[in-house]
């Protein structure tokens, strides 16, 4: 029987292939149509209860009997009977993270499951005696995509569930771990590649194992709350695998994002709960809206909750204890027997957040990547970007056009002054219902960057020194006006810039014009020339009135040729 199974997974290999690239691998925090558990149930029934609440619940069952004792326990106990789904599949283990699918859309943005191998723990034996073992387990993923009817692919070595994570871009992270069960099988260079042309994953860091002795699976140490935010197990210091979990945190300390920044890390202490045993609160699930968290009851619990609060603002959540028939450890808990199920017609929306701080007297430019997967058509009028000063309530609204490049749209918020801290959010619906943020969870949370240092140099913006240009636009020379209260002396000058803040030419206000008969009003001319007299190309330019080397106001003009 086993070389039966061995050489049909040949031949399917063969029959399919590898998937076109380019790849996305679906991250926990996109677009779910719901989660996958198995049954008999490892996991409480009151948590059973809320993720069927708003999303669809995919319960595996070996057959009618186990389908109609779980509806039983189900309906007795309030669980959507609308958000439930039964698939017909043999399971040996409730460990649907470690052997469940991985989702991809393909380079023809077609869904698929991604489908490791798996062959258990190297420590936990099967159930010899009743001819049940791994093997079980890992024929799932094949029912599972004829139920959900999408392309599977036989990735040819193993790639535990609970031992990855990746932000939808192009990372992903394991532990050593990882590569030590498939060392057997390939390379380092080799597995390395083959997860790249399944995956599309061109930056995989393999991280420093986190435990003396233990499992080595990553969700018991870390997750991934978004593209840039980590977040990390915290040890009591006494604990025997502090120094190895603050080893692995330096590492990912260390490392840039997709969006080439470093992560935002986010510790979340994890006390005992017995002995040397602590909580696994890294251990949740994001669904959609929602975080489900493992709570161990001790005092700890509050804090993590807290935690989650704190970093994922407008997620809901949802702390859980454990079922005493199915309790939590500090190596297996609530993500391990849970498995979102990408939404295989999922509303996907991309965005580089703006740095932090933005120096730049124009609009600010917003890059969206929206991709309708359900094919019925993004609805325009809808494509926006909300955005508003910090200290105001009202989103204003910008529709997002698009772009000359498939699948990209732009918007700009409008130029705004010197020191002024601004918060935006994006927005998009299609004609299938679905309708998308991000973040996530907008407007609860949102984005936020501050216009500040708007050149190099400084350059200021300051109403009160009335300065203007006329005409603007203009070609070959424009009249530049200020007012001052005081005399005009050597030290006041008109500073020309280009837009990245390069100083092109410096106009002695000794010899403006009055041109007012109270000598409050002045102004120069400036022809359109550097300091070496050569004329300069079309564009925007700024111009600063600056008092003893102090800039004082400043405002743009257009040269156009």
């Amino acid at each position: 029987m086993k070389k039966f199974i061995w050489f049909g997974w040949l031949f399917f290999v063969f029959l399919f292939g590898e998937p076109e690239p380019p790849i996305h691998f679906y991250a926990e925090y996109e677009p779910a149509s719901g989660v996958l558990i198995r049954w008999p149930l490892g996991i409480p029934i009151d948590l059973v209860r809320e993720m069927a609440e708003d999303d669809t619940v995919y319960v595996l069952v070996e057959n009618t009997n186990q389908q109609n004792a779980a509806q039983n326990l189900f309906s007795n106990n309030n669980v959507s009977d609308a958000h439930t789904q039964f698939v017909i599949a043999e399971t040996f283990s409730h460990w649907t993270r470690d052997w469940g699918p991985h989702f991809i859309f393909d380079g023809n943005d077609e869904p698929a499951i991604i489908d490791p191998l798996f062959n258990g723990y190297p420590w936990v034996n099967g159930d010899r005696d009743n001819f049940r073992d791994w093997s079980i387990d890992d024929q799932v993923n094949q029912f599972l995509a004829q139920y959900l009817e999408c392309d599977i692919y036989q990735l040819p070595a193993y790639f535990t569930g609970g031992n990855v994570m990746t932000d939808g871009l192009n990372i992903a992270f394991s532990t050593e771990q990882m590569f030590d069960e498939n060392s057997q099988l390939w390379s380092l260079p080799g597995f390395l590649n083959t997860i790249e042309s399944y995956l599309g994953i061109e930056n995989y860091h393999l991280l420093p194992n986190t435990e003396n002795y233990g499992i080595q699976h990553i969700d018991c140490s870390a997750k991934l709350l978004d593209e840039e935010t980590i977040l990390i197990k915290e040890l009591p210091d006494w604990h025997p695998d502090y120094d190895r979990i603050e080893n692995f945190a330096a590492a990912l300390e260390d490392i840039t994002g997709s969006y080439g920044r470093r992560y935002q890390i986010v510790r979340i202490f994890c006390d005992s709960y017995s002995g040397n045993d602590c909580a696994a609160y890294t251990n949740s699930l994001i669904l959609n809206d929602k975080v489900y968290v493992p709570l161990f009851g001790i005092a700890a619990d509050d804090d993590a909750i807290a935690t989650y609060e704190q970093a994922m603002p407008g997620y809901e959540i949802h702390g859980y204890l454990e079922d005493p028939n199915s309790p939590w450890y500090n190596y297996d808990a609530l993500h391990c027997r849970t498995k979102a199920i990408m939404d295989l017609d999922m509303l996907r929306l991309a965005h580089r957040p703006l740095d932090p701080d933005i120096s730049t007297f124009e609009e600010i430019e917003i890059k969206v990547f929206i991709k309708d997967h359900s094919n019925s058509g993004l609805i325009t009028s809808e494509l926006k970007t909300f955005w508003k000063i910090s200290n105001q309530t009202e989103w204003n609204e910008i529709i997002l056009q698009e772009t000359a490049h498939p699948d990209s749209f732009m918007a700009h918020i409008p130029e705004q002054s010197n020191e002024t801290d601004i918060q935006y959010y994006i927005s998009a619906q299609d004609n299938s219902g679905r309708q998308e943020t991000l973040p996530r969870t907008a407007p609860a949370s949102f984005y936020e960057f501050s216009i500040t240092n708007i050149t190099s140099d400084n350059l200021l913006v300051n109403n009160k020194y009335s300065l203007q240009n006329h005409p603007n636009p203009f070609n070959p020379s424009t009249t530049i006006s200020f007012s001052l209260t005081t005399e005009i002396t050597d030290n006041t000058e008109i500073i020309i810039y280009n837009l990245k803040g390069q100083k092109i030419h410096t106009l002695e206000c000794i010899d403006c014009v009055d041109t007012s008969s109270s000598q409050m009003r002045h102004s120069i001319t400036w022809n359109g020339r550097d300091e070496n007299s050569k004329s300069v190309s079309s564009g925007v330019y700024f111009y600063q009135l600056q008092i003893d080397g102090k800039p004082v106001a400043s405002r743009k003009m257009l040269l156009l040729k």
